[in-house]
């Protein structure tokens, strides 16, 4: 008879004040449904986050933030573009300001002047 690993999320009302109540009240009732051969591996029970509230903030002042959490991003992920492109440059040899690199034996190429 083949083998099989059922996984099965569901959501139920209990009259418990805790998880840990309710998982010993939904393992008796799971482990009562098993048979001999079956085997509990894995059991979670957590309560449900309550309905989130309406934000305490006005509209003009939620919608600056999400604007200057939008632009924080954004500049975020330039920065790492920079970043990697620089970490790439520097790996490969090239000079990190985008010149061309210089092919010529290092003793006779003329000194490279940074720029801050």
């Amino acid at each position: 008879m083949p083998h099989y690993e059922i996984i099965v999320h569901v959501t139920r009302d209990l009259p418990c004040a805790s998880a840990e109540e309710a998982a010993a009240i939904v393992r008796r009732q799971v482990l009562a449904a098993t048979e001999a051969t079956d085997a509990l591996l894995h059991f979670a029970v957590w309560r449900k986050d309550p309905a989130a509230a309406a934000s305490p903030l006005p509209l003009p002042v939620r919608q600056t933030l999400h604007d200057f959490f939008t632009a924080l991003e954004r500049c975020a992920a330039e920065a790492e573009i920079t970043f990697r492109e620089r970490v790439a440059a520097i790996l490969i040899g090239a000079p990190a300001d985008g010149a061309p690199v210089d092919e010529r034996d290092p003793a006779e190429a003329p000194p490279r002047v940074r720029r801050p």
